[in-house]
């Protein structure tokens, strides 16, 4: 008798063992299990996919992929919504067109502060700052979440993304004005977002 209900016991302390690790897992193991998982994708070649566009939509799909790639490796709560980001590299790139996209697969006009970069045309050489070229455009959308995620300049965007659960890309779009010189920039952003809705409909 004392056997059997020491196994009753062990039974259900087994049993809510199992259900809280399922359904509440420890964060340092689920993090381990992240990493180790991401390691051994890497190891098998998984990498950024390429980006091969020869219309609008292509380029769409192919930028949606490398969004894909890259969340598999960054914490949810620093995601952007991939309405923006699409939104935002149609508008900086002409969907993959600009000679700053098809050269230094700069999806987004991201500048650096030294002369090692494109210098834009009809600009003198004299100016400090130059185009930043990447190795292939999935890591100038890395590179774009990372600008979003971290400069001060951005706080704003990331408070309204925590407050709309990175739901509302307009929203989001209108905290953007130092992303670009332009007036217009959020309001130019807004409108493709609003396109791209219309033409799914």
């Amino acid at each position: 008798m004392i056997i059997k209900n020491l196994l009753i016991k062990y039974l259900i302390v087994a049993l809510i063992a199992f259900v809280l690790g399922t359904f509440f897992p420890n964060p340092v193991a689920k993090k381990k299990t992240e990493n180790a998982t991401i390691a051994w994708a890497k190891s098998l070649g998984f990498g950024p996919p390429r980006f091969e566009y020869h219309n609008n939509q292509e380029f769409i799909t192919s930028l949606k992929k490398c969004i894909s790639y890259l969340n598999f490796d960054i914490p949810k709560n620093k995601h952007i919504n991939t309405e923006l980001i699409v939104a935002q590299a149609i508008v900086e790139s002409d969907y993959g067109r600009s000679r700053f996209a098809r050269e230094g697969h700069n999806l987004f006009g991201i500048r650096v502060w030294s002369k090692e970069g494109m210098l834009p045309l009809l600009q003198p050489e004299s100016i400090e700052w130059r185009v930043r070229v990447f190795k292939n455009k999935c890591e100038s959308v890395k590179y774009y979440i990372e600008i979003l995620n971290t400069k001060k300049v951005y706080a704003e965007f990331r408070r309204v993304r925590e407050i709309t659960l990175n739901r509302d890309p307009i929203q989001m779009a209108k905290t953007l004005d130092n992303f670009s010189t332009n007036k217009q920039y959020e309001k130019y952003v807004i409108e493709v977002i609003n396109k791209l809705r219309n033409e799914t409909k």
